[in-house]
């Protein structure tokens, strides 16, 4: 889960529009549901990241 925090932040950094927790984090699920094996630790991570 803590690897997915960091996604979440660098997407907040790289993306202006996507600054808001709320915005990165769904945008974050939504790759997940797009590309289930993009990361390989999304193998074994069943609940998005506290943020």
């Amino acid at each position: 889960m803590r690897v997915n925090a960091y996604l979440v932040r660098w997407i907040r950094e790289k993306y202006r529009r996507l600054s808001r927790r709320r915005k990165a984090a769904a945008c974050m699920q939504g790759i997940a549901m797009r590309y289930p094996r993009m990361f390989a630790h999304w193998k074994w991570v069943t609940a998005a990241s506290p943020l």
